[in-house]
């Protein structure tokens, strides 16, 4: 069973609080016992079920989108602006948007126990990445992720960011492939 932080499911929770009064209890509504038992003791330093997960973003896109995984890039935004403290975002400003999607790709593990990360910068504003063994083959958590790096770069000072998921596995690629571009 892939695993992943807390801290996500915090955030989604959050989310739907701050979307629309009553968004979280109809999420929790719509999912099973166990799982609204799961979530009713999450912590964000935990580890939980990144499939529990991806069923409950899911459903959260039901509830306050249109159930086509839309919802999911406003959630990854919210996500990545929680996520980034104000020192954070100072200290990647002074290095570059680059530096910061290689680091966040350093700590990848310590957020999710499964996948891993190969970044390539292709040039002074773009980086390439891909994604192996990711525990969980979801096109929900895909759609959060994009929304969540291209965030990151905006937050430390990248404009109009752009992110690219050209090949998936919730698609039948082998791995998940990404490209992030921004100006300066």
């Amino acid at each position: 069973m892939a695993q992943t932080k807390g801290v996500s499911f915090v955030n989604a929770k959050a989310f739907a609080e701050e979307r629309r009064a009553g968004a979280w209890a109809e999420t929790l509504e719509r999912l099973s016992p166990a799982d609204r038992d799961a979530l009713e003791s999450i912590i964000a330093v935990g580890w939980y079920d990144l499939d529990l997960y991806a069923r409950m973003i899911r459903v959260l896109d039901s509830v306050l989108g249109r159930g086509d995984l839309a919802l999911l890039s406003e959630l990854g935004r919210y996500g990545a602006e929680r996520d980034l403290t104000t020192i954070q975002r100072l200290f990647f400003r002074l290095a570059s948007p680059a530096y910061a999607i290689e680091k966040i790709a350093e700590y990848w593990r310590r957020f999710h126990d499964t996948g891993t990360w190969n970044v390539a910068r292709v040039g002074e504003h773009h980086v390439t990445g891909s994604l192996d063994d990711w525990g969980v083959v979801d096109a929900a958590l895909c759609a959060e992720l994009v929304a969540y790096m291209a965030r990151v770069i905006e937050l430390v000072g990248g404009k109009n960011a752009t992110m690219l998921h050209p090949r998936c596995r919730a698609r039948g690629a082998k791995r998940c492939e990404f490209e992030l571009s921004w100006e300066s």
